[in-house]
């Protein structure tokens, strides 16, 4: 007996065409589905990014923290970052944000020491600072010199006027730097004694310190 085909069931070719389009257009669904995931997944990364950049971005300028004698705390800063050569802005979030801050102050001439940074995000940014006192001045003819208690030689901007004045000092050296040693050991020894007596003037002799204190008794302190 012979068994009749169903004129309903099509014809092997054409089943196979069918799956064939049915694949492709499930792979081409499926392909789709990856790139909209794909650029769903790099736009939210890129708001991820792009988001705290702006929260947390902080003005150099608006970092909170106290200025030198004579000196706006705007100069202060403005002077700052262009010794560090800083950017304008920054970041909160950058975790070596205080190691950068400490290195940046501390360079400048008047920082004796950067005692802490304080970061509360997303922009507040605080600089505890400790500066340098003058408590000697060094007499030269375009203009009297500070020094702190180091020997440490101060900026411009520091006054002299009520200072202990050392008599007969070496003349100061073109190359000399504000925030370093005055480059003469004998000047840097003078210092610590200037800000413990606090004369009127103080001059290197060969039995010690000469000091002419400001009720003008004369005071000699050994070397």
């Amino acid at each position: 007996m012979v068994k009749r085909a169903n004129k309903a069931d099509p014809p092997p070719a054409t089943r196979r065409r069918g799956a064939r389009r049915l694949v492709s257009v499930a792979l081409t669904l499926g392909f789709a589905v990856l790139v909209l995931f794909g650029l769903s997944v790099v736009g939210d990364a890129a708001r991820r990014n792009i988001g705290p950049r702006d929260r947390y971005a902080v003005r150099f300028a608006d970092i909170r923290c106290g200025a030198p004698p004579n000196t706006t705390r705007e100069t202060f800063l403005v002077e700052v970052r262009y010794a560090a050569n800083a950017e304008a802005t920054f970041q909160s979030l950058d975790t070596d944000l205080k190691k950068k801050l400490t290195t940046a102050f501390a360079a400048h001439p008047w920082v004796a020491n950067v005692d802490a940074v304080t970061i509360v995000p997303p922009n507040e940014v605080t600089v505890a600072l400790t500066f340098r006192i003058p408590v000697l001045a060094i007499p030269r003819a375009g203009g009297d010199r500070a020094l702190d208690v180091k020997g440490v030689l101060l900026p411009t901007s520091a006054q002299t006027d009520s200072l202990p004045r050392l008599l007969n000092a070496p003349t100061l050296p073109p190359n000399a730097v504000a925030g370093q040693p005055w480059p003469d050991d004998a000047v840097v020894r003078a210092a610590p004694v200037a800000a413990e007596y606090k004369p009127l003037t103080i001059e290197r002799t060969q039995q010690g310190w000469e000091l002419i204190l400001p009720n003008n008794q004369k005071l000699v302190v050994a070397k």
